[in-house]
């Protein structure tokens, strides 16, 4: 069974080992708190905790928390990181959740998992309801939002993306 955590510097190479995954793959790092790691592992583990706290923030941030979805192995299978709040760049792209799998594990319902207990934690932040977006192509992450109670919104070509995105909407 795995668990979902707050982030901790005792996975330094969990992650790290994560992030190689993906970069060879040719992928981009999803969610966004994946590629602001540095060369400090414990400077980005206060970081994302300061982010969850809403300190410090880059202008157009907002508040949010990061966690690691660990299996059985203490390996970092998934991650999420879930918005406190949306504002309008937001509304628009990226909603309240974004999350990515470990690609040697995709397919084995950590996707779905990560979602579902990263949604649990949105209610400790008076979240009624989650917007979700994933791009079309992306048939997997829309997936596991349907699996997870995800009502399709709407659909909208974003040229300064060059994607078509889907959003959704999940009741907390």
């Amino acid at each position: 069974m795995a668990r979902l955590i707050k982030p901790t510097a005792a996975f330094a190479e969990s992650h790290k080992s994560f992030i190689k995954e993906v970069i060879a793959r040719g992928e981009g790092l999803v969610p966004w708190v994946l590629a602001m790691v540095g060369e400090d592992f414990p400077e980005y583990v206060a970081w994302l905790e300061s982010s969850a706290q809403g300190v410090g923030l880059e202008e157009g941030f907002v508040a949010n928390s990061t966690f690691w979805l660990i299996d059985g192995q203490d390996e970092i299978v998934a991650v999420s990181n879930l918005r406190h709040e949306l504002n309008d760049a937001l509304e628009k792209y990226g909603g309240h959740i974004g999350f990515g799998v470990r690609p040697s594990e995709r397919g084995k319902g950590f996707g779905t998992e990560v979602l579902r207990k990263t949604v649990e934690q949105a209610r400790s932040f008076d979240i009624g309801r989650v917007k979700l977006m994933c791009d079309r192509s992306n048939v997997r992450s829309a997936a596991a939002i349907r699996r997870c109670g995800g009502e399709f919104e709407e659909e909208e070509f974003m040229e300064e993306h060059g994607t078509t995105i889907q959003r959704y909407w999940i009741e907390v």
